[in-house]
């Protein structure tokens, strides 16, 4: 299917000052385009479906064209830090989606949708929160944040949600890793790629899951550390983390742990995703890494912020998603008692790649739940 359809949109949005020297030496402020793009085959002005996501381009979503082709405006868009996670701040993705919410209104669209897949569910939550009921004010290391005036979407779709960045990043540390400057000095009692049987016995899981939430937790603890050491001196005022072991979720390979209708990676797959040079969460900043991926310091809990919401707000839940699993959704209908409908799409995977088919039943599903709220 082509990308090309639609009208390509630049965003100007809020401009920084680069912490990246190759490109503003001396933190020289430099302007922030968004890219974007809007599909609307019919001009109907009643709703609009909004993507984004941190760092995915969903100016490039699959969604868009189907929603398009039956009736309904859809308008896709990047962050500042599109396939650029290394200096994330979630509080500039927010001011970011907020541009988007801002030109959508402009051009006369009643109802906005915020539409988050995957990790786009959990910047949509934190977006309305904080349109709704604003408590931002400084960035999770401490430094003053003046976020704006956010106008509030009128509804939440959230697509193969899982709850957050740090949350989806805990659940797939390697806890047997206790020496994060020497990754391969391991706690065989933790090591999943050692010869287990399956299914995982369920007290070793319960004492894996709390070794990684203790070892987010260390790391946390020494950004922070660092960074207060950083800021008592004249030098530099952030630092790069390393961040190894990302891939080691023992539902990968059980499937009887959060059970839905995936297929299972071997543990040979499971190690090599493991042992990726380069892997989800792998390289941030100190900052960053608390904005984005700290369990105790994101503002970007999904489920945190949805309970801190009251518009409609829809949960699809993938029938065969590898990634987001049942234990996230119901993490979202937990937070909110009231206003939330939940649903199962068939046969779709997560990313719902080579499923057409399945993308179009998708948009048609979306468009008359968006009409039955409006």
């Amino acid at each position: 299917m082509s990308i090309d359809r639609g009208k390509a949109v630049t965003l100007s949005a809020i401009t920084t000052s680069s912490t990246d020297a190759r490109f503003a030496a001396g933190g020289r402020p430099m302007p922030v385009n968004l890219s974007a793009r809007l599909c609307d085959d019919r001009g109907d002005k009643r709703i609009a479906f909004l993507f984004c996501h941190p760092t995915a381009d969903f100016s490039r979503h699959g969604l868009l064209d189907h929603l398009a082709r039956h009736g309904v405006a859809a308008f896709g868009m990047t962050t500042r830090y599109v396939n650029n996670d290394l200096e994330l701040l979630m509080e500039r993705c927010v001011q970011d989606v907020g541009r988007g919410v801002a030109f959508l209104r402009e051009q006369g669209y009643e109802k906005i949708v915020l539409t988050g897949h995957s990790g786009g569910a959990s910047l949509s939550c934190l977006y309305q929160a904080e349109a709704e009921n604003p408590t931002i004010s400084t960035t999770p290391d401490g430094d003053a944040f003046e976020m704006g005036a956010l106008d509030r979407a009128d509804a939440l779709f959230l697509l193969a949600a899982h709850p957050g960045r740090a949350e989806a990043l805990t659940s797939w540390l390697d806890p047997a890793i206790i020496d994060e400057a020497n990754p391969a000095l391991r706690n065989p009692e933790l090591d999943l790629f050692a010869d287990r049987q399956l299914p995982y016995d369920r007290e070793w899981l319960k004492e894996y899951k709390a070794a990684q939430t203790a070892r987010n937790r260390r790391i946390s603890d020494y950004a922070l550390a660092t960074l207060d050491t950083l800021h008592q001196s004249d030098g530099p005022n952030d630092a790069i983390l390393t961040v190894h072991g990302t891939s080691a979720d023992p539902r990968f390979i059980d499937l009887t742990l959060d059970t839905n209708g995936r297929q299972a990676r071997t543990a040979d797959q499971v190690r090599r995703l493991n042992d990726a040079h380069l892997s989800m969460g792998r390289l941030s900043t100190l900052r960053s890494w608390l904005s984005q991926w700290s369990l105790d310091h994101s503002r970007a809990s999904g489920p945190d912020c949805l309970g801190r919401t009251r518009v409609p707000a829809c949960l699809i839940e993938f029938e065969k998603d590898e990634i987001v699993l049942p234990s996230y959704i119901h993490s979202y209908v937990q937070a909110r008692s009231e206003g939330v409908h939940r649903e199962v799409m068939p046969d779709a995977t997560h990313f719902l790649i080579g499923q057409p088919d399945v993308e179009d039943r998708l948009a048609q599903r979306l468009i008359a739940l968006a009409r039955s709220h409006f």
